[in-house]
């Protein structure tokens, strides 16, 4: 049996009628004799919406019950488009977490996937269902209720495709695909067709926030491929081909940088030595985004994202107290970053970024390489500025590569 998944993001499901629109797309490909599992996000801003009631209830929020709220969003979106598809004339089913043997560790507000037991999936599947995931939610196998994280969504459609050996996990979203920057912000972003999924997991894990950085690695590690799509228009989208095929994008003429990504939401820790395991064992439930320890006796940085904090104006206020001045923290800080295949070796490329943001009077707080990436931290309100100067630099005014292409200059062909 030759499954897709497909998972349709928040905007994509924001009302009855787009819903309904999505339920159309999904009997359309079923009565192309395809086996169809879907995984869903919570309805528009939901999500936020919950949060933002929780805070209101008090200022020392529970992480496990946050989870217990957070997760009804998903919740309705699934039941919804189950009742949305049954009403077209296919059989449908929505299924919880727990029911689709989602198995996550304990750490809530921010699980990781253990495994996923999709046996009750096949048999619905069997039956002629298609099956509603809800996305973002997970249990631990005691069945306390848990949350994936910003995006989680991405990662239990992964997931569930690598545990079905899906035929490819199709990611429908607000975008036409995977950009060289966001093209909300820059008009002349260039569309990319295909990419590796490891320039596609530095994109996400920099800020790009078309799909989540630990779905990639969940598809990379698992033979996934991923498409990343528009749920308003059929175009072709951006293809991320598993491992096996990922040498198709290795060209000697691919583009030096495949994009440009910023982020607004770091909070710099700087601690010393004196409490390290201690301060060290307080932020282990956030993902570091950037950061090391130094050597003995030396100041060390971490940043972490407060996206991933119920409540980050408290956790500022509560934290650096708890170790008696060993410990300070800033915010109001961002990053800028650009990813290419092994741009993380090319001491030109980040000397000629440095000199760029220089001209630009953008100050460098830190910067960090990676084997396909050069990040830089600066203060927040000037990533928006310095995404759009390092992009004309790095992408705009270098030649395209083949495997890109500008969606503008195809649709001005079409009508020629």
């Amino acid at each position: 049996m030759q499954v897709i998944v497909q998972k349709y993001g928040g905007s994509s499901v924001s009302t009855v009628e787009k819903i309904r629109a999505v339920a159309e797309r999904i009997v359309k490909v079923t009565r192309e004799g395809r086996t169809v599992v879907v995984v869903v996000s919570a309805m528009g801003d939901t999500t936020d919406n919950l949060l933002e009631l929780a805070r209101q209830v008090g200022p020392h929020l529970s992480l496990r019950d946050l989870d217990v709220l957070l997760s009804t969003g998903e919740t309705v979106s699934a039941a919804l488009l189950s009742l949305a598809i049954q009403s077209l004339g296919q059989a449908a089913v929505s299924l919880s977490a727990s029911q689709c043997g989602i198995i996550t560790n304990d750490v809530h507000c921010n699980a990781r996937i253990l495994e996923v037991r999709a046996d009750r999936i096949r048999k619905e599947l069997a039956q002629g269902n298609v099956v509603v995931v809800p996305g973002f939610q997970g249990v631990t196998v005691e069945q306390q209720i848990t949350t994936l994280g910003r995006g989680g969504s991405d990662t239990s459609a992964v997931a569930i495709a690598a545990a079905l050996e899906a035929e490819t996990c199709e990611i429908y979203t607000d975008v036409e695909g995977v950009y060289s920057v966001d093209p909300r912000m820059v008009p002349e972003a260039v569309a990319l067709s295909e990419l590796s999924a490891a320039e596609m997991q530095e994109l996400a894990w920099h800020g790009a926030q078309v799909l989540k950085a630990e779905a990639v690695e969940f598809a990379k590690t698992n033979g996934v491929a991923v498409v990343v799509r528009s749920a308003f228009a059929d175009d072709q989208g951006t293809l991320i081909p598993p491992e096996s095929r990922q040498s198709s994008v290795y060209r000697p003429n691919r583009r030096e940088v495949a994009g440009v990504t910023g982020r607004k939401d770091l909070i710099r820790i700087t601690l010393n030595s004196s409490q390290r395991d201690e301060i060290f064992a307080a932020v282990a439930k956030y993902d570091l985004i950037f950061g090391g320890l130094n050597g003995t006796g030396e100041a060390s940085d971490l940043f972490i994202s407060n996206l991933e904090i119920p409540d980050p104006e408290a956790f500022t206020a509560e934290f650096a107290p708890r170790f008696d001045g060993a410990v300070h923290l800033t915010g109001e800080l961002g990053a800028v970053s650009l990813i290419g295949f092994g741009l993380g070796s090319r001491p030109a490329a980040l000397l000629e970024a440095l000199r760029v943001l220089e001209e630009e009077n953008v100050p460098v707080i830190k910067s960090f390489t990676g084997r396909e990436s050069l990040t830089f931290v600066i203060p927040r309100p000037l990533v928006d500025h310095g995404v759009k100067r390092l992009h004309r630099v790095f992408v705009e005014n270098h030649e395209p590569a083949v495997e890109v292409n500008r969606r503008d200059t195809q649709r001005t062909a079409e009508k020629n």
